[in-house]
């Protein structure tokens, strides 16, 4: 079906197929539609609404256009929508560095900054780690280093045809801000995923059991992040075998954090991220920084089965901490990536 007639139905308020929307989406990265009419689909997909059948059959086509990372091992992913507003440190990016030292292969996809003050790829250059390597050297990373860092533009090229169009429609969001997580080139069926808002925590679950994701969990804060909260109760759900079950974590329960908020985790750039990140893995205090990368971090070892108690792997992770492993880990990393052939 040409994409002209897709889009046809779509400006007529007629809602699509998960099928459809890859046809539509497979158009628009063969760059075969005009910038104009591309403009004037985000906006119609914006104003009729998008759910899991839009958002899945979007992922599909970008997961097809993708450069894949091979691995042979069971990965997971941690990665959030962003735009929460929040300008939080790199709280997704250190849960998974802690994660890698527990046991979990982690294969994290993300970018440089685009609504925050420090995107993943940003704080892990300023942590001295090479993002642009290939996705060989990516898969020997998953193998040797159980941590590899996918640069979204080297895996999503043709993501170059749609730069255009959503600067237009900026400050407004697009189906794409919410694609980045479902799209994992490592082909990631375990995953964390923090969502801007509780209204599309849904739609993102009921696609990623559509893409054929094993275990997952979205996540959103009653303080508004993107990610499990330090002092709010945060709303899960929790995705298994095709079922979806909705529980809300209580912070309370082990940390009495009752003077903080949010602004105490904000940074202003990506150094002063890293230097946050650096100050938890060189174990120099136990505070609301450390507590909240535990935290996420346990979450992670959780969905990759390392222990089936929240309070167990919230032992793990500290004592990976303690025992200088985490900065063992962001070492190896320097040390690897930047002997390693770029992409």
């Amino acid at each position: 079906m040409p994409y002209r007639e897709i889009l046809d139905k779509l400006n007529k308020n007629i809602t699509l197929t998960s099928h459809e929307c890859t046809i539509l989406c497979n158009s628009i990265l063969n760059n075969e539609v005009p910038k104009d009419e591309l403009v004037g689909l985000l906006i119609s997909l914006n104003k009729n609404g998008f759910g899991s059948d839009e958002l899945s059959g979007f992922a599909q086509s970008m997961r097809n256009f993708s450069v894949k990372v091979e691995t042979n091992h069971m990965v997971i992913d941690n990665c959030g929508t962003g735009g929460d507003g929040s300008s939080t440190f790199n709280i997704s990016t250190a849960s998974s560095l802690l994660a890698a030292c527990c046991g979990v292969r982690v294969a994290k996809h993300g970018n440089k900054s685009i609504t925050s003050k420090s995107g993943s790829a940003d704080v892990l250059s300023e942590l001295g780690i090479n993002i642009n390597l290939s996705s060989e050297a990516l898969s020997d990373s998953l193998e040797k280093n159980n941590f590899a860092f996918m640069f979204a533009p080297l895996h999503h090229m043709a993501m170059k045809y749609v730069a255009e169009a959503r600067k237009i429609i900026a400050p407004e969001r697009t189906i794409f801000n919410l694609l980045g997580p479902l799209t994992n080139p490592a082909g990631a069926t375990r995953q964390m995923i923090g969502v801007y808002s509780q209204n599309v925590m849904r739609d993102v679950a009921d696609a990623l059991i559509k893409l054929g994701t094993e275990k997952a969990l979205v996540v959103h804060s009653d303080d508004g992040l993107d990610e499990v909260s330090l002092f709010k109760k945060t709303k899960i759900l929790n995705i298994e075998r095709n079922n979806i079950t909705e529980e809300y974590f209580d912070p309370s329960v082990y940390y009495k954090y009752t003077n903080f908020s949010i602004s105490d985790l904000r940074v202003d750039s990506p150094k002063e991220s890293a230097k946050i990140i650096l100050a938890i893995a060189q174990n120099k205090k136990k505070n609301i920084f450390r507590h909240i990368v535990s935290v996420n971090s346990a979450f992670i070892l959780l969905l990759a089965d390392i222990t089936k108690d929240f309070a167990s792997a919230l032992e793990i992770c500290e004592d990976r901490i303690d025992d200088g492993t985490m900065l063992e880990k962001i070492q190896q990393l320097r040390e690897f990536t930047n002997k390693t052939e770029n992409a």
